[in-house]
């Protein structure tokens, strides 16, 4: 998922603050944010609930020329579930809203929050 417009790594640590959000039985919650020194990428720890499944993984965000990217961290493999893509969309959503970034390309078009 792609945000655009004026938003880079440092912004998007600047606006992140934990939270858990309730969607009926789906739990998603953000633990932490860590951003490497030259901002050249941050990642989020996840935890999402969903139907009494667990699962732990990180949110990578990237810059790009014209914004940023918002993406499972490569490496973490959590089952692509709903609310593994819910978590993705929540995040750009948040950043969304403290940056005025707009939603770029993206494959979890209806999980988004609008």
């Amino acid at each position: 998922m792609v945000l655009v417009g004026r938003i880079t790594v440092e912004d998007a640590a600047r606006a992140f603050a934990p939270f858990v959000a309730r969607h009926g039985e789906r739990i998603i919650k953000a633990e932490r944010l860590y951003r490497e020194r030259d901002d050249r990428a941050a990642l989020i720890e996840m935890v999402v609930v969903e139907a009494g499944h667990t699962q732990k993984f990180f949110i990578q965000l990237s810059p790009r020329d014209d914004g940023l990217t918002v993406r499972l961290e490569p490496l973490t493999d959590p089952e692509k579930s709903a609310a593994v893509k819910g978590a993705i969309a929540e995040i750009a959503h948040r950043l969304r809203a403290a940056t005025g970034a707009a939603y770029g390309s993206t494959n979890i078009e209806e999980h988004l929050v609008r």
